[in-house]
Order: structure tokens, then sequence, then C-alpha cells
């Protein structure tokens, strides 16, 4: 018994994997035929269709196969009725055996256009009189009633009837009908259900189609949405309401752009308040905001407004926030220019930070750079300031490279991601020692082999640094590359022709 049922299963198996080869082998083949792009519209069309050909083909058929049938009985029992008559009409002739009457009888049935043969015979099936054709040595019994032949091109059939005297068989009676009728009806009949078949077939094909496309429709709005959404815009709704499965989908998609929408608005928001590069981070894992940080090798720029304590006494506090907004925003720009991060704004001081949270193998000459290019910017800012009547001011900046702190600082209801340590604080002390326009960085940042080919310092000397017990040798950078002077001058000057080009305009 269990081997029994162990080799029934291995037979299903083997079944099952042929079975398998067989749809690999038809999708293999069918495969290289099929364009890279079927629309959903026309894989809906085609199965609809496909499966409305065979169910037609199939109800096409049994109707077909219905009629004939039916139509072939109703001719068989009506000659088997004419064989009948035709036995009734000759029982008394053939009891008295009146020949002449017999052959009256036969001659009359042959005048019709049907009929192309009658006959009789006695009990034992001799030929008693005939007329028209019949086969050959036909020999009528009592288990055969018909007989279908062939009379040279012509299909005939002949019905054969039993002449009863009581309980008794006398003979039997038979007719010949051409089967010509009948086939052509038959005929008729096939061609009008095919011609009915295909009609229908051909209408429902068109239907199936149009009810395809209409179903494949919400999936083209769909497929419209998500390319929308790929492009960036995150506001594209779709305005067909359904209460279907892609009514639903429909609704999983508004509320995904809704939250995308959001989520871009309050990253756009977080931006402006942090660095876009943090904002990303923040909104990508907001499991990771948290408090803690990380040592890092970086740099960092404080750059400050020389005497702006009393220059904002002097001014109004409107004008003191467009004055700031100016500069700072001259700065921002120089910052993103070389890949700097804004970590704060301090009043009249803004603090920039180079190789993080962005990994930058250069960031101490990036830092260097963004250094130079801001006092070059509040040059030129100053000049077309001057010439508009406005307030200008001058930076002090110092920068300095070190191992610092990274990370969210703060409390757990509120944080900020900053850096802290003491090559940041060197940094900002080194700012505090600077002059009006200039870029103080300490001995340690410009000396190395990497960044002293590539700056122009001149030695500032040896400061007292608060904090620290042993003075630090400061030089001043004076400038950077040639070939990095000649990128930032062009970038100061589109920025300068933009402001000119803003203030013409609001002018008008």
């Amino acid at each position: 018994m269990a081997g029994s049922t162990a080799g029934s299963h291995q037979t299903g198996a083997r079944i099952r994997q042929k079975l398998s080869n067989v749809r690999r082998n038809l999708s293999d083949g069918i495969a290289p035929l099929l364009p890279e792009y079927f629309p959903v519209a026309w894989k809906l069309g085609l199965s609809i269709s496909i499966m409305i050909l065979l169910g037609m083909a199939v109800l096409g058929s049994v109707l077909m196969n219905s009629q004939l049938s039916r139509m072939q009985n109703q001719a068989d029992e009506f000659g088997g009725t004419l064989a009948q008559q035709l036995a009734d009409t000759t029982r008394e002739p053939l009891l008295a055996e009146d020949r002449f009457s017999v052959n009256i009888i036969l001659g009359n049935l042959l005048q019709s256009e049907s009929l192309h043969g009658a006959a009789l015979f006695d009990s034992n099936g001799v030929l008693i009189e005939q007329v028209g054709s019949l086969p050959k040595d036909i020999l009528p019994t009592a288990n055969s009633n018909m007989l279908r032949w062939q009379n040279g091109a012509e299909l005939l059939t002949t019905y054969f009837a039993p002449v009863k005297v009581n309980e008794l068989t006398a003979g039997h009676a038979a007719i010949s009908l051409s089967r010509a009728p009948i086939d052509a009806a038959r005929e008729e009949v096939r061609q009008t259900i095919l011609t009915a078949t295909m009609v229908m077939s051909l209408i429902a094909i068109i239907v199936a189609f149009l009810v395809s496309r209409r179903l494949s429709r919400p999936i083209h709005d769909l497929l419209e949405a998500a390319t929308a959404l790929r492009a960036g815009n995150l506001e594209f709704r779709l305005s067909d309401r359904r209460n279907d499965e892609i009514g639903q989908l429909v609704d999983a998609y508004h509320n995904m752009a809704s939250g995308l929408l959001e989520k871009s608005q309050v990253e756009k928001v977080l931006s402006r308040f942090v660095s876009p590069t943090v904002a990303k981070k923040m909104m990508s894992d907001l499991k990771q905001v948290s408090l803690g940080g990380r040592e890092v090798e970086a740099t960092v720029v404080f750059a400050d407004i020389v005497g702006f304590t009393r220059l904002s006494e002097s001014i109004a506090p409107d004008a003191v926030a467009e004055l700031l907004n100016a500069y700072f925003d001259a700065i921002s720009m120089a910052a993103t220019f070389y890949r700097g991060t804004i970590d704060k704004y301090m009043g009249d001081c803004a603090m920039i930070i180079f190789g993080i949270p962005e990994d930058d193998s250069e960031h101490s000459y990036h830092g260097l750079c963004c250094a130079i290019m801001i006092q070059r910017l509040v040059d030129r800012l100053n000049v077309l300031r001057s010439s508009q009547g406005l307030t200008t001011v001058n930076f002090r900046i110092g920068i300095n490279t070190g191992t610092m702190l990274a990370g969210n600082l703060g409390s757990h209801d509120r944080m900020q991601y900053t850096v802290v340590g003491d090559a940041v604080n060197l940094a900002s002390r080194l700012s505090n020692m600077a002059g009006a326009g200039e870029v103080v960085a300490c001995s340690e940042m410009v000396t190395k082999p990497n960044i002293q080919s590539r700056v122009r310092i001149r030695q500032s000397g040896a400061m007292r640094v608060r904090g620290r017990s042993e003075s630090v040798n400061t030089f001043i950078v004076e400038g950077v590359h040639a070939q990095s002077e000649t990128l930032m001058e062009q970038r100061i000057a589109t920025f300068i022709n933009q402001l000119m080009d803003l203030h013409l305009r609001a002018t008008e």
C-alpha cells in the first residue's frame, strides 16, 4: 500500500514537471514575439476577446449540432411516416395479391419531387413491386428502419415500415428520399449560425476593447500621477472617485502624496533653521534624531561684524535686520559654494562648519576659500550698498581645523545639531583677535603641506588666547590658489549682478 502511494506521488510529480516544462517552453516561444511594452488595455482586451471567442465558438457549435440533429430527426420522422403510410395503404392490395393496385399506389407516390423510389416486399423480404431508385440487394428486416446510401452523386435515404396484419408482419414498404433538401437546409442553418456567431463575436470583441480601455483608464491616471510624483510634483491629484479597489488605490496615492508634500514642506522649513543636509538626514530617519555626538575632524569658521554693538545703537531696528540679512545672505552663498554648512547665526556672527555633516576630504582648504570669499564679497557688497546710500560693515574672521564633537546637543525636548570642542573655541578666539577685513588662522592649520602650497599667508605673530596657557602662532590668510580665486571671482560677480538686478526691478 505504501509503495503504491509513493508511486502515485512520483507519477504526479513527473506530470507536474512535464506541465511546467510545457508552460516554460510555451512562454519562451511566445516571449520573443511580444513587444517590450504591452499596454494593460490590450492585455485585458485580448484576454476578454479570447474568452468571448472560445465561449461563442462552443455555444455556436452546441447550437449548430443541436439544430442540425433536430432537423435530421425531423426528416427521419417524416420519412418514417411516409413509409408507414405506404405500408398502411398497400396492406389490402398486398393481402389480395393485387399487384396492379400496388403498382398504381407506388407510381402515384413517385410523382413527388422529394421521393425517388418506392417498393413493397413480402414477409420473406422478396421484392414484390418497385418504382424509382432503391439500394441493390436490399433486404428489409425488423431491426432496420432506414438505410443511407448514394446513387451516383446523389445522397439518398431509404425508410422501411412493416405491413402489419394484427400482430403478424405481412411484408415491408420502403420509400427513398433525397437528402439534398435536408442537406441544403442544414447548410443554410450552419451558415446562419456561423454568421451570427462571427457577428456577435466581432461586436463582443469591440465592446471588450472599449470596456478594457475604460477599466485601464484609472491605471493610466495612476501612472501619470506616479510620473508627476517622480518629477517632484507633489501637488498632483486624481479627480476620479471610485468605490472599488482602484478607488482605494487612488486614496492610498493621495495619502502618500499628501504625506510626501507635508514632509517636503517640513524639510524646506527645517532647512531654513538647520543645514539642508542635516534636515534631510532628520527627515529620512526620525528615530536617529536623538541626543548624542561623535568626534570628527572638521573645520569651523567664525565671521563677526566689527563694531556691531555701537552700530546697532545708531540705526533703526528694521535697518539692522535688513543689514544682517543682506550680509548673511552673501555668507550663506559662499558657504554653499564651498560645501560648508551654516551651523548658526549668533547675533552679528555666523558660524560655518566644513567636513560635517557632509564628508569632505578638502574641508580645511574649502574653509579657507570660503573665508577669503566672504571678505571679497563684503568688499563688493559695501561698494554696492554705498552707491545705494545704505549702511556698510566690515567682518573679521577666525578659522581653525581640528578634532571636535559633532551631533545633536541640548535637551530631549529641544536640541541643535552643532559642533563643540577646543578647536571650535580657538576659532572663535581667533575671530575676536582679527582686524576688519582679516582672516586669521593658527599656524598648525595653514602650514600643513597640502594647505601651505595653495594659500598666500603672512605671519601675524604669537597671540595670547584666553583659556590657553601658551600663546598661539597665527597667520593672516590673504588669498588662495589662483585657479580657485578665478572661480571665486566669477561666482562673486554673478551674485552682485543678481543683487543689482533685484535693486533695479525694485526701483522701477
